[in-house]
């Protein structure tokens, strides 16, 4: 145990101390920040529409349209009517959008023995689907609330027929109904899943290059003098997931005193209970992310061992990360779907486990056996796994020249 420790402190010390260490632990924050406040200020500064016409025979129709729009919660600057739709009003609106006075004109004609008028959106830009799918229910809206008004039915009251309908959602937790937000529960998600995902694959293929390297200095056969092959594996995993789990420690550190300055209230974050993170799954991510890591770093160092340069590892890096990609690939179906039989299954295989379980306990916590179940069988697959890494570590480390072939592989394992 001693040696381990040794092995695990030098391996710690190695990465704390290093440039890539200090870089990223500094530089991730500040970008995440970065991107927030400039997402933040876009939000403020951009609204989609700026400058638009509306054209239509019907003044009433037009002016309500007007009005749905400048409601909305990113209205345009500046809304012209135009009444009557003249084919030379036609051409004059399309002259100053083609000199870039105007972003748009809405061309509304009723149809006679139709409710719904014909609509034309004229635009330089076909790709802001946002601005017409804005300009679609402010017309919609509008439309409906003048039918309203023809039938007899006063303007007042036909506005507030067709105001949206607020609602709020709450989700049952152990019996009681807890105020939630959906889109700020997905946000917290996807956070933590990213640290989750990227921190597993940097360390876990730098696992991997660090036993090429010393591999290739020959530094293994000083300490195999010293220390077996499986205190060395042992050693080298403790120290990596050391590192890792002291950079994510500080990166949740900075983020609970970052979301409870007075900068992050003016973006709308209180805290981490505004970004939809709550303790239990501050717990979960850290027991996930620790069975995750020590899972992918040993299957790692077993690919180091079998490789010759670095450009061997990362010809083996796809079938280490290659299910990390394919629980996030299924982020979206599984948030939506937790307790299918799809994420039950995907949640119980070790490899997919520590996301898509993590994703199923953050969107609708499943029953408390599932739970215990994934874990024990992370726990047997990652056992299995060093097992399996230290035997093919042992041999593999002093093996130089030629890759082995998989027969060859699957001898060492028969090895005593």
């Amino acid at each position: 145990m001693r040696n381990i420790l040794l092995i695990a402190k030098r391996e710690f010390i190695e990465r704390v101390r290093s440039r890539v260490f200090r870089i990223t632990t500094v530089l991730v924050p500040l970008g995440v920040v970065a991107v927030m406040l400039a997402g933040h200020v876009i939000s403020k500064k951009t609204g989609g529409l700026n400058h638009i016409a509306i054209a239509s025979d019907n003044a009433s129709l037009a002016t309500i349209t007007k009005a749905q729009l400048e409601a909305s919660e990113h209205p345009p600057k500046t809304i012209q009517i135009v009444s009557p739709a003249t084919p030379a009003a036609r051409a004059q609106l399309t002259q100053q959008l083609d000199a870039g006075k105007l972003d748009g004109f809405l061309w509304i004609a009723e149809q006679p023995g139709q409710p719904q008028p014909q609509a034309t959106y004229y635009t330089r830009n076909s790709s802001d689907f946002f601005s017409q799918a804005l300009l679609r229910s402010s017309l919609s809206i509008a439309s409906l609330r003048q039918e309203l008004i023809s039938r007899g039915i006063s303007p007042s009251e036909a506005k507030t027929l067709v105001k949206p309908v607020t609602i709020t959602t709450l989700q049952i937790k152990a019996g009681k109904a807890v105020k939630t937000n959906a889109e700020r529960n997905f946000s917290g998600m996807y956070a933590l899943v990213f640290v989750l995902y990227g921190v597993v694959i940097f360390y876990g293929t730098d696992a991997a290059r660090s036993v090429t390297e010393e591999k290739s200095s020959r530094i293994f056969e000083i300490l195999l003098s010293v220390t077996p092959a499986d205190n060395l594996l042992m050693g080298k995993l403790l120290g990596v997931g050391a590192a890792a789990m002291l950079q994510v420690a500080i990166w949740v550190g900075l983020t609970l005193v970052g979301s409870s300055t007075a900068l992050a209230a003016q973006i709308g974050l209180h805290g981490l209970s505004s970004l939809g993170i709550t303790i239990p799954e501050l717990i979960f991510f850290v027991i996930f992310f620790i069975l995750g890591f020590f899972f992918y770093s040993s299957l790692s160092s077993a690919l180091g061992a079998t490789a010759n340069s670095a450009q061997e590892v990362q010809q083996f890096a796809f079938f280490i990360i290659s299910p990390l990609v394919v629980s996030v690939l299924m982020m979206a179906y599984v948030m939506t779907n937790p307790n299918s039989i799809t994420s039950i299954i995907l949640s119980l295989i070790p490899p997919f486990t520590p996301i898509i379980m993590y994703l199923r306990i953050c969107a609708q916590t499943p029953p408390w056996w599932q739970i215990g179940l994934s874990i024990a069988l992370l726990l047997g697959a990652i056992w299995g796994m060093i097992w399996i890494a230290a035997r093919i570590y042992r041999i593999g480390i002093l093996m130089y020249g030629k890759r082995p072939t998989l027969p060859e592989i699957l001898r060492w394992l028969r090895y005593s």
